[in-house]
């Protein structure tokens, strides 16, 4: 029998579970995961209104020093977003650090920092987002004290079984169009990917603005290719809890 464990961090990861995503019986169709990162007022203004029309789920992933300042999600609206539109947040360091090129001390404070803002205002903390998609073994090693997913920045097929600690993600940029993310989902379909996971940052009616800018029309005809295909959209950790 397990003995009690006390630490908050050891706790959410025995709660959330991190297990390789795998199937030795068929194939599942592909599920599609929705990502946001970097906190930007844009995902709550312009996304989630598109999201909720088709009753998706997303994971967001929030620099927690970067909320409540202007232009900016609030802790209120990632209550929001949690509460009336099923999303999950996640970790993404307190200050958005590239964490290979800072001392382990502070790469330590940096997880430990935005897990416990996370814990703290009751907001759900299973899954991190490594910025700019940078670590070492040492430093997976901390993340993995608290959180029990990651996901990195490189795009890789992920077929079952999967590494939880080491999930990829189509990163859309202001040059795709909805044609190329789209083209991803697809190649996920034709690959028997257990899952394919599309990244967003800003959504902005003029995307030269931002090099990870898409318009409300495409990031919408990306929504109405998954909802046409019936494809199922969960957010991380519940990708993970039914692998």
């Amino acid at each position: 029998m397990y003995k009690p464990i006390l630490t908050a961090a050891a706790i959410v990861v025995i709660a959330c579970g991190c297990q390789y995503l795998y199937n030795s019986e068929s194939y599942h169709e592909t599920v599609v995961v929705i990502t946001f990162d970097d906190a930007h007022k844009s995902i709550y203004t312009k996304a989630f209104p598109l999201m909720q029309k088709y009753g998706y789920p997303a994971t967001n992933y929030v620099p927690v020093n970067r909320l409540d300042i202007e232009d900016h999600l609030t802790v209120g609206e990632l209550h929001i977003l949690e509460d009336e539109g099923g999303w999950e947040t996640g970790g993404h360091t307190v200050h958005h650090v590239n964490l290979p090129q800072v001392k382990i001390e502070e790469a330590e404070k940096e997880i430990a920092g935005c897990f416990d803002f996370l814990v703290e205002n009751s907001l759900q903390h299973c899954t991190f987002a490594l910025p700019s998609g940078h670590a070492n073994e040492e430093i997976i090693g901390i993340i993995k004290k608290y959180f029990s997913s990651i996901r990195g920045s490189e795009d890789f097929k992920m077929t079952c079984p999967a590494d939880c600690y080491s999930l990829g993600y189509y990163d859309a940029r202001n040059t795709d169009g909805s044609e190329k993310i789209i083209a991803r989902i697809l190649r996920g379909i034709t690959n028997h990917e257990c899952v394919v996971i599309i990244g967003f940052h800003y959504i902005y009616a003029d995307k030269s603005l931002h090099s990870r800018a898409v318009t409300p029309q495409e990031f919408n005809e990306v929504l109405e290719f998954i909802n046409e295909r019936n494809l199922k959209v969960k957010t991380v950790s519940q990708m993970l809890e039914e692998w």
